[in-house]
């Protein structure tokens, strides 16, 4: 087997992962997504619920317990803000993981293509050995005729 199909064998391996590392990307930014959506909800639920408050002026009873939800309400925005960092980070991980392995793909592929230009080149000088021997008995045995 040719050093430049050891290679290739090498190469497609390199890309498997590669891919692997990519969906694990995918699947990180969609989770990240998904936290911003849901933190942007809460915020939005937040605001509207302010808002109607001050609209609708509450007693001091239904004052407390707006007070508790909106404690609540806060305790859940923090708690998924550090979800979103969480998430951030995971992302910024995966797309390390992911860098890395494509830079490892593209080494990998340079490797394989500089093995085939220089299985290419010896060929071309076996091939130029052969002509040249063939030339030499070709003149040699003129010279004897």
């Amino acid at each position: 087997m040719k050093k430049s199909q050891r290679m290739q064998v090498l190469v497609d391996l390199s890309q498997r992962k590669e891919e692997e590392v990519a969906k694990a990307l995918a699947k990180d930014q969609a989770r990240l997504q998904h936290d911003q959506q849901k933190l942007q909800e809460l915020i939005d639920y937040a605001a509207q619920y302010d808002e109607q408050r001050n609209l609708l002026g509450l007693s001091p009873y239904l004052t407390t317990n707006y007070q508790h939800f909106v404690t609540r309400l806060q305790q859940a925005i923090k708690q998924q803000e550090q979800q979103v960092k969480r998430s951030e980070q995971q992302v910024n991980m995966a797309l390390k993981r992911w860098q890395d392995a494509r830079a490892k793909t593209k080494g990998m592929d340079w490797l394989k293509e500089k093995s085939i230009h220089e299985e290419v080149a010896f060929a071309d000088k076996q091939e130029q050995k052969q002509i040249d021997e063939f030339s030499n008995r070709a003149f040699f045995q003129r010279m004897r005729s």
